[in-house]
Formats: structure tokens, C-alpha cells, sequence
């Protein structure tokens, strides 16, 4: 949702407040592209209990912030050495500019990696991925 407000909050409001929401080629193609990510639940051990020695993979982990007042679904966390980095997929291919993403994308991350720093985690940085 906080991409969809990013991109258009008018938008946003029409499809989560008022329902209105149509399905499109581009979302049915989304679907298939998280079917793995969203299949599998995963759990994430709390903050002082991940051991720098193991590698991390945490699919479709739900976590929220207070702080922030949201609640977000990760597509991927993985971990090593103390770290977790959010992986986000994207249906498509990269966009070709500047950035490397377009703004909503981008925004939606940096939020998903407060969520893991206010709950204990290290985390500097996070990845789009595109499955074209």
C-alpha cells in the first residue's frame, strides 16, 4: 500500500479505502512472480538470537512498527554476519533510470528496513529484485 500511495495517493485511496480495484495482465503476471515468496511463511528469530555464524532466508515474514504505524509483508530477509538485508520482488524489468528503481519501489524498502532497525536488526541496505 505504501507503494501505491507513493506512486498516486488518490490511487491508493480508491483501490484500499473504497475497494475499487481492477485486476490487470500486470497484476495476474505479479501474482506468479511472488507465488514462491508468498507460499512459504517464514519466521524470523528475534534480534539478539541471530547468530552471526548462520546464513538467514525468511520468506513472506510479517512484521510491524509502532513507531511508524505500519505493518509490512516481506518478500525475503536474509541474513549473515549479524546483518539482514530486505529483498523485494518486482515484476518487470529494471527501470532504466537513474535511480535503478522508481521512487514508490525505492520508498517501500527503505521502509521495510526501519522495521527490521526498530525491531534489533543491522540493516544498512535492501534489493529490488526484477524478475523479468
Amino acid at each position: 500500500m505504501v507503494n501505491e500511495y507513493v506512486y498516486c495517493p488518490r490511487l491508493a485511496y480508491l483501490e484500499w479505502v473504497q475497494s475499487e480495484w481492477a485486476e490487470s495482465a500486470d497484476t495476474v503476471d505479479g501474482r506468479f512472480v511472488h507465488r514462491r515468496v508468498d507460499r512459504a511463511r517464514g519466521a524470523m528469530p528475534e534480534a539478539r538470537d541471530l547468530d552471526t555464524d548462520d546464513a538467514l532466508q525468511a520468506r513472506s515474514v510479517l512484521l510491524s512498527s509502532r513507531k511508524l504505524g505500519v505493518v509490512a509483508r516481506f518478500d525475503l530477509i536474509e541474513g549473515e554476519d549479524g546483518r539482514v538485508v530486505p529483498v523485494d520482488y518486482k515484476r518487470g524489468k529494471r527501470p532504466h533510470v537513474a535511480r535503478r528503481a522508481y521512487d514508490p519501489e525505492r520508498v517501500q524498502l527503505c521502509l521495510q528496513g526501519l522495521i527490521l532497525r526498530e525491531h534489533g536488526y543491522v540493516c544498512s541496505e535492501g534489493i529490488l529484485y526484477f524478475a523479468a
